[in-house]
Formats: structure tokens, sequence, C-alpha cells
């Protein structure tokens, strides 16, 4: 009982985080800022940041994306559509791939995209980027070989990859002054690295590390037991579109609510990605109070609102 007091602290604190980030105001934009970035409801098209293979957030196959970052997308995609304010004949999920995390959020600060889905919250990105509502919440650890525990004390003089402006490497940096980073743009290349042994250590965001864990490290394990820090994870939106940020919470609240309620579209849509059978394997209750706990730091949704 005291763990699982713990853990709903962890996670009201979490959620408390993503409500503040999504009430920061966001600057009017003129039109002439709108005409040049893009608005969504005239160009029908939603800019989506991805960052090449990133589960369970991404999942990318010939050119093709899904994914829980992709679950989010299509309901918002949905919300946007059916907005009064829309003149586009339809609204599709454009992908913009980037090279690195520091690419991506630069596409969303110049509003060369609109969107990108899975960003872990942190205080710094907070103050140039607009945060919608956490739809999950991960910590930092790290992939190790077996015998190795993840303290600090454990990693002393090791080499620990990361990916480079990543909110875990940051946090890393600052948890462990006696190891060395190896720095890797993208999360196909770390993991890449990884199986190569060109290190033999990964340190990241606890779903991502654990999504890719049977595939890429079968051997590792995913330390410490309590992750170095916690963050929820949503979506950051640009300045492209009037309302944009407004109808993403929308539409992430009320999936988050038909989850809740037990809607099994919704639930087979998450669950693919994070719940039961999946490789991050999440009870749907451990889901459902997450969610709970979210929708009740910020509004009341019900199925008919």
């Amino acid at each position: 009982m005291r763990l699982l007091q713990a853990a709903a602290t962890g996670l009201i604190a979490l959620s408390s985080a993503g409500l503040v980030a999504c009430q920061k105001s966001v600057p009017t934009e003129d039109k002439a800022s709108s005409a040049q970035t893009g608005n969504v409801f005239e160009s029908g098209k939603l800019r989506a940041v991805v960052l090449g293979q990133t589960l369970p957030m991404v999942n990318e196959t010939d050119g093709k994306y899904d994914g829980l970052s992709f679950v989010v997308l299509d309901t918002i995609r949905d919300h946007l559509k059916a907005a009064p304010e829309n003149k586009a004949d339809d609204i599709v999920i454009q992908p913009i791939p980037v090279q690195s995390a520091q690419d991506g959020l630069n596409k969303i600060r110049s509003g060369e995209a609109d969107i990108a889905c899975g960003v872990a919250f942190s205080w710094e990105r907070q103050r140039t980027l607009t945060y919608t509502l956490p739809f999950a919440t991960s910590g930092v650890r790290v992939l190790a070989p077996k015998g190795n525990d993840g303290t600090p004390d454990s990693l002393k003089g090791k080499t620990i990859g990361v990916i480079k402006d990543s909110a875990a490497a940051a946090v890393l940096a600052k948890s462990l002054d006696d190891a060395q980073f190896q720095f890797f743009n993208t999360p196909a290349e770390a993991l890449e690295r990884l199986q190569d042994g060109t290190v033999e250590f990964l340190g990241g965001d606890t779903l991502w590390l654990k999504a890719s864990l049977k595939d890429a490290a079968p051997d590792s394990d995913l330390v410490p037991a309590f992750p170095y820090a916690r963050s929820g994870l949503g979506c950051i939106v640009a300045n492209t579109t009037p309302h944009l940020l407004n109808y993403s919470n929308l539409a992430i609240g009320r999936m988050l609510t038909e989850y809740v309620d037990g809607n099994q579209e919704v639930r087979t849509a998450v669950n693919a990605w994070i719940g039961p059978g999946s490789d991050v394997d999440l009870s749907d209750e451990i889901i459902s109070g997450f969610f709970s706990i979210v929708l009740g730091t910020t509004a009341e949704l019900s199925k008919n609102s």
C-alpha cells in the first residue's frame, strides 16, 4: 500500500506539471505568420515530427508510421477535421522525419512542423515549447550488463550511450559525475551501437528501453530499480494554427477518458504499444490509473462531452 501511495503521489506531480505546461499562453499569430508556417485548417496537413524508430511511440515500416504517438495524432487529427475553423476537405498526418532530437525541437519552434508527440516534459524545454496534457509517464534508466545495478557507484568510469540533446541525456549527465557519455543522433543509431558492442550501457527513456530490450539487448537488465527521474510524455505544438493546443488537449483528454471508461477500440489501440502483451506490458489497471490521475488534475470529461 505504501508503494502504491508513493507511486500515485509521483504521478500526481507529473500530471500537475503537464497541466502547468498546457496552460502556458500561446502568442496570438498574425495572418502573415500563419501563411508562412502553414495553417492546418487551410493546408489540410498536420505536420508531425518523427525521429525514426522510437518504440513504443513510433514504429516505422517501409516509410509508414504507427505507434502510440500516432494513436494520439490520429485522435487529434479527427478533432481538427471536425473543428468549425477547418476549411480543408480532409486533414492528413504528414510525417516530418528529423535527424536529431534538437532538429525536431527546432522545427516546432520555427513552425516548419506543427506537432511532435511522445516528448518528455522538462521545465527547461517548457520555457520555449508548449506542451499538451501528458498521455504517458516514464523515467530515465539504463540498459546494463547483468550484474550491474545501474546505481551511480556501479556506473563509475563506465561509458554510457545516450541520445544527443535528449531529456534523458541531461538527467544522466547531472546524476552521474564519474561516468562518460557517448552521444548518438537517433535512437536507431544508439540501439545499433549497443548491439554491435560499441557501448555496453545505454541510457534513455524507460518506455523506449523496455520496448527495445527483447530485440536489441536481451541479455541486459533495465536498471536501476527506481529511475533517475520521472516525467510526463505529451505533445508539443507550434504556433502555426489557431487553437491547435486546445484541440490537442481535448483529443487527448477524450482518448484518456474513453480508455478509462472501457472503450474497447481505444484500449486495443493503446494496449498494442504499452498494454498487456506488448513489449512494455503494462496492465489495464496501471494505464487507467495514470489516465484517471491526469484527468482528475485537469478537468472532468464525461462520455457525452
